[in-house]
């Protein structure tokens, strides 16, 4: 629910995440008393990288092929054990798809469009870099692709 909160606080001027989620509580907490059903019921299933990727994508105007590329990576991702909210992954793996492309976007610009911090970007990248091989597709880069890249 904490990738819910973070979109919600995008448009929500000036609430934390701590608010939201009271307000959340208090709403299901309502739903449910009225409905007699549970918290479980209104529970949409978790937020993934995949989720962001179309919408940051399109954001920073990243091509179709790059597109598909990035919601590969941030699916497969989700197979190893990083431990990092969904919009960082997301953010790193773009920034990844990106530097492989002949449309290398700057650091800064992913910032921007995904609302992640440049740092949190790096040190995302740093955890998702030993898995680069498994989470990249290889139709979109090879091997000696990744090798390339810069090392964290």
């Amino acid at each position: 629910m904490c990738g819910f909160r973070i979109e919600i606080c995008f448009v929500a001027n000036g609430a934390t995440k701590k608010e939201i989620g009271r307000a959340k509580e208090y709403i299901v907490k309502q739903l449910g008393l009225k409905n007699g059903r549970t918290e479980e019921d209104f529970i949409v299933g978790g937020i993934h990288a995949g989720d962001f990727m179309r919408r940051f994508c399109s954001n920073l105007g990243v091509n179709n092929q790059a597109v598909k590329a990035a919601q590969e990576a941030g699916k497969k991702s989700e197979d190893f054990d990083i431990r990092r909210s969904p919009i960082s992954i997301a953010a790193a793996v773009i920034y990844i798809i990106t530097q492989l492309s002949d449309d290398k976007k700057p650091l800064k610009d992913i910032s921007v469009a995904t609302g992640v911090a440049e740092g949190t970007i790096r040190n995302s990248y740093k955890d998702l870099y030993p898995h680069m091989s498994k989470i990249i597709p290889n139709w979109y880069a090879k091997e000696e692709d990744l090798k390339n890249l810069c090392s964290p």
